[in-house]
């Protein structure tokens, strides 16, 4: 059984006693008072895109109006010969919709394409329950493009049951061959995995040999060696399982003979180059798939990406009526934040929740919601903490990795940070000092852990700072190291706003105590060419969730397995894990790895479990990183007439994939 966590917790209540209820701020249409005020900020392009609304008109049938005109005109199969034998059912949040409408949202640049993904493109083979909590296991998991599932042999083999009669978006049947396409042939196809293949698809004891595709025509089957927690999670998570064969074939140098001609006619270098290319989400209008909208305009036709509903979708309401409700999606490709924020508030955009939703915005789009016709809803926040800072252990400077390494120096700088002057400046209030560590609610919730020296106190920090050994200082007050003074080279990502404003007032706080920090924002492609080289002394960025059950342990906080960049405080030690490095991590280190990897290969989910509070007790005591706060609550708007069926909160963990899992499908227009 997990340890509770009692309400009445003395130190709980400590915490939580000045942090705002988010949720009622934002759906009561309170905030804070407005800064500014954009509405007559007359130099961005605000012309009003086409407006959303109901195109319907008339009884709701078992199609949309759209597709019954097709139907008649002999131009489509009637809609049950377009249903799979057994379509899914979804249960609309609040109420049965009805057609018609255009669904207006923005991304901002090309880059943005998550938004895409999640937001219209979320259909996995398995998902995620629209009230998710994040459990360990599969409780929360349920079918998707499959039947039904199954884990057999003790989590070795994972058995899926195909909808008989499930089509493509262009008519082609959906068939068994189209999934040992994508594993076989993509997923564990050498030539596409030039690095090694993803341990998703690999045997936990043999990283090497992949597991094995079986298929019995409506049965499929995913076979490994060992059990293999965490693949069912993964999937969830929108891994792609699913290709058109019929249409990607040509593409393949397995099945194209002639590939080479069109690589030539691309200009581009190989096959793979022209493979990535048209496998490329929503870059590839030809692509036939399984989404509730095919698209119409791409990614680089043009400023907006279209899509229309797709006829031969495989879902359907409670009264048996085809799927998704809404006609049309267009997405505006967006330059600037702003220019987003105010067609925010002019109404222009009629569900949305990325980018804008900073502590910066909320004001104004809360006081906009009246004039803007739209309402806002909560998002949770995709992690614990939103600031962590993290100190090269490795890096090859061996003066400042020894001023690194010392666990007294980071306690000195963590008591040093009066984290509540930066709560009240940068989040509003709105969040509560924590280290990097899981929050309450995370099977593995050590209070403990996320508060320890997190007391502002220049005594306590100037106290653990002597103890480090660093009791010299020059003439300026700034403690000596080997001889010279102690700064330090912070790396901040230059589209994490907070971040900055945030250092402005560590510096101050780190000064006072005798340790100087100089602050170089970065670009994110340029911050990770340095973390990844080893060259970052000290990083920031926000902290993710630790996912037990996930197969890859998912994040990389609270122990150094990934050199892409969370494990920011061991790079070397990542690589050693990862076997592309001989200089072996200090035995603590090496103890918790193995801890991490026996956690990922325990199937059982309260084994597990207790495995992830040994792999926490390590971090907790090595101190890693340094934490400011909580996440704030992030936050969404819906216009009035299309918010019947968006949920009031929704879940902003980015395994979750937000807003997908609650059934965008089951959106629809009231007038």
């Amino acid at each position: 059984m997990l340890p509770s966590t009692t309400p009445q917790s003395p130190a709980r209540d400590r915490l939580w006693s000045s942090v705002v209820s988010r949720r009622s701020v934002l759906l009561t249409g309170g905030g804070l008072a407005a800064t500014t005020a954009l509405a007559g900020c007359s130099f961005f392009d605000t012309d009003p895109a086409q407006s959303g609304g109901n195109g319907a008109s008339g009884p709701k049938g078992k199609e949309a109006p759209s597709l019954a005109a097709q139907v008649e005109a002999g131009e489509l199969p009637p809609v049950e010969e377009r249903l799979p034998s057994t379509p899914l059912v979804v249960e609309p949040l609040n109420q049965v919709g009805q057609y018609g409408g255009t669904w207006r949202s923005a991304m901002i640049t090309e880059e943005d394409r998550t938004w895409l993904e999640q937001s219209i493109g979320y259909e996995p083979l398995v998902r995620w329950i629209p009230g998710w909590t994040d459990q360990p296991g599969t409780s929360e998991i349920i079918a998707n493009l499959c039947e039904s599932y199954e884990e057999l042999d003790e989590g070795r083999v994972f058995q899926f049951t195909l909808r008989e009669g499930m089509r493509w978006s262009d008519g082609e049947p959906l068939t068994d061959e189209d999934f040992r396409f994508a594993y076989e042939d993509v997923n564990v196809y050498p030539a596409l995995h030039p690095g090694g293949l993803y341990s998703l698809w690999t045997n936990v004891n043999d990283p090497e040999k992949p597991g094995t595709f079986e298929s019995d025509g409506t049965v499929i089957r995913y076979v490994f060696d060992d059990p293999k927690p965490g693949f069912l999670e993964e999937l969830a998570s929108g891994t792609m399982m699913v290709l058109p064969r019929h249409y990607f074939e040509q593409f393949h140098e397995k099945y194209n003979e002639e590939i080479a001609d069109l690589v030539a006619e691309a200009s581009l270098d190989d096959w793979v180059q022209l493979w990535e290319s048209r496998l490329e989400p929503f870059s590839n209008v030809d692509a036939p798939s399984l989404h509730p909208w095919r698209l119409t305009a791409a990614l680089g036709d043009g400023s907006y990406v279209t899509a229309e509903r797709n006829p031969y979708y495989w879902k359907v309401d409670p009264d048996g009526s085809q799927l998704p409700y809404i006609d049309e999606i267009r997405c505006e490709i967006l330059q600037d934040i702003e220019v987003e924020l105010l067609k925010i508030t002019n109404g222009e955009l009629d569900m949305q929740m990325r980018n804008f939703d900073t502590i910066r915005n909320l004001p104004v789009v809360s006081e906009n919601q009246e004039s803007g016709d739209y309402r806002m809803f909560s998002v949770s926040p995709q992690g614990p903490n939103a600031m962590v800072m993290g100190f090269n252990q490795t890096l090859e400077d061996e003066r400042k990795r020894k001023i690194y390494s010392n666990k007294d120096f980071r306690v000195g700088l963590s008591h040093a940070i009066n984290r509540q002057r930066i709560i009240d400046t940068i989040y509003a209030g709105q969040t509560m000092p924590w280290q990097c560590a899981p929050v309450e609610g995370h099977p593995a919730y050590d209070e403990e852990f996320g508060t320890q020296f997190t007391e502002y106190s220049v005594d306590l920090a100037n106290e653990a700072l002597d103890r480090a050994g660093y009791t010299e200082r020059d003439g300026s007050g700034i403690r000596l190291a080997e001889g010279a003074p102690i700064s330090m080279t912070v790396l901040v990502p230059s589209s994490m706003p907070d971040h900055l404003d945030a250092f402005e007032l560590i510096k101050q706080d780190w000064e006072a105590v005798g340790v100087e920090a100089n602050v170089t924002p970065l670009a994110e492609t340029l911050y990770w060419e340095r973390v990844e080289a080893n060259q970052a002394e000290v990083s920031t960025w926000t902290a993710g969730g630790f996912e037990i059950r996930a197969t890859q342990g998912s994040n990389h906080y609270f122990v150094p397995s990934n050199p892409r960049g969370s494990s920011r405080y061991g790079h070397t030690w990542a690589l050693w894990y990862r076997g592309e490095s001989d200089v072996e991590p200090p035995a603590v280190i090496q103890e918790q790895l193995a801890l991490f990897d026996e956690m990922r290969s325990t199937y059982d989910a309260d084994d597990a479990v207790e495995l992830a509070r040994q792999v926490l007790e390590i971090a907790k005591d090595q101190f890693f990183y340094i934490g400011i706060c909580t996440q704030p609550d992030g936050y969404g708007i819906v216009r009035n007439n299309l918010e019947t069926n968006v949920p009031d909160e929704i879940p902003g963990d980015v395994g979750f994939q937000p807003p997908g899992p609650t059934n965008p499908e089951q959106y629809f227009f009231t007038a």
